[in-house]
């Protein structure tokens, strides 16, 4: 009787700890959700000053806003958010405080191993927003193109034809002195 006691005390308390980390991670979550949280890293700052003024940052009245988060994290899955959060969240950090990424040096060199405009940002992400890509108002160009990609008949993506929409010309931003 005595040791089902202490099960059941270990479980109430084991409850409890659960409990309140739950609502300390989810907390934590929705602050670093948040475009002033990704701004508040110098290094960050450049690309908050682009998003701004590209078509979903504040400039831009009547266009879709969208967050840091809502295009740089997967939108495909709980599971997948939050190892990708977590994962780019410890990278950035480290890179925060040992300032690797706190230069316009760095990012080009970045973008050249990479290709540029081929970045973190997710096909799940677009689609989330732009359910319907043809449709009403749409150009018949944009509609052929989009038709092929819904088709599986092109390897392009949404960041390779659009990829001013986050950040304007970044790549330009960068390049300049």
């Amino acid at each position: 009787m005595r040791r089902l006691r202490k099960v059941i005390l270990g479980v109430v308390v084991g409850g409890i700890v659960v409990f309140f980390f739950s609502l300390v991670t989810a907390s934590q979550f929705r602050r670093t959700g948040k475009i002033a949280f990704c701004n508040s890293c110098h290094e960050m700052g450049i690309f908050y000053g682009t998003w701004k003024g590209g078509p979903h940052g504040l400039v831009h009245l009547g266009a879709v806003r969208a967050k840091c988060v809502d295009c740089h994290l997967p939108h495909d899955g709980t599971i997948h958010y939050i190892r990708a959060k977590v994962y780019y969240g410890i990278n950035d950090y480290i890179a925060h405080i040992s300032g690797k990424k706190a230069t316009k040096k760095h990012w080009l060199e970045h973008w050249e191993r990479k290709k540029p405009y081929v970045h973190q940002a997710y096909e799940s992400s677009c689609k989330g927003c732009h359910k319907e890509i043809i449709g009403n108002g749409v150009p018949i160009k944009a509609i052929l193109a989009h038709k092929a990609y819904l088709d599986g008949e092109t390897h392009r993506n949404c960041i390779s034809c659009h990829h001013m929409v986050g950040h304007g010309d970044m790549l330009a931003v960068l390049q300049e002195k």
